[in-house]
């Protein structure tokens, strides 16, 4: 029997450095996702972190068009999406039409005009997720840009509301905590969602048990 629908959308700033995927980050990452893997339904989505950037970095002089540049993305996308889903033996999932109530897998980037961050709250509404998490590099979201101002207020909870004050248009590899389409699909689906630190991914567990982790959008 199914305890929980979970989306849990993996941060490239964590888990993808200039050369790859962190080998030492997955080697604690992987156990966990297993854990939640036995007893729950899982969508997992993953960034693409400085590897992309620097594709980016590399090829944006050369006349390409911005949707070109996101095709180019997804396709690297599609890359980190094969890698997790072999390691956790789950299905890779490319496109929208795929997701359906009981669908669990991998997802990255899917077309242009749409982040990660969007895909994974949208598998999230599909499947009715009881948390959509994002694991980021931060320990939630603040009043004001922590790296920024140095009293910036970490919020332990916010309202869907409140959420929408957050969203910005951004452009790939510079959405901020979560990109505009993912704000809003996220409100108006009601998805109970956390923000949160993923250095630590046994917080994931904890989180999960109850405990307060990250900020809480409900």
């Amino acid at each position: 029997m199914i305890e929980m629908r979970l989306v849990i959308k993996i941060g490239g700033s964590l888990s993808i450095g200039k050369d790859g995927p962190k080998k030492e980050y997955f080697r604690r990452l992987l156990p966990v996702l297993k854990e939640l893997d036995k007893n729950n339904q899982l969508i997992i989505s993953i960034g693409g972190g400085r590897f992309i950037r620097k594709y980016y970095k590399a090829v944006e002089k050369l006349d390409l068009t911005p949707e070109q540049m996101e095709w180019i993305a997804i396709e690297l996308l599609r890359v980190n999406v094969r890698f997790l889903s072999f390691l956790l033996n789950k299905n890779s999932i490319f496109t929208l039409q795929e997701m359906g109530k009981n669908t669990s897998g991998v997802i990255g980037g899917i077309r242009p005009g749409r982040s990660t961050d969007a895909n994974a709250a949208y598998a999230a509404g599909v499947i009715e997720a009881d948390y959509f998490v994002k694991l980021t590099n931060v320990n939630g979201i603040y009043d004001k840009d922590p790296k920024r101002y140095k009293n910036a207020k970490k919020l332990n909870h916010i309202s869907f509301d409140q959420l929408k004050k957050y969203a910005s248009d951004g452009k790939p590899g510079k959405y901020g905590v979560l990109d505009k389409l993912a704000i809003e699909t996220v409100a108006k689906n009601r998805i109970k969602t956390v923000v949160m630190n993923g250095k630590n991914p046994s917080d994931l567990l904890r989180l999960l048990d109850g405990e307060k982790v990250g900020t809480l959008i409900s």
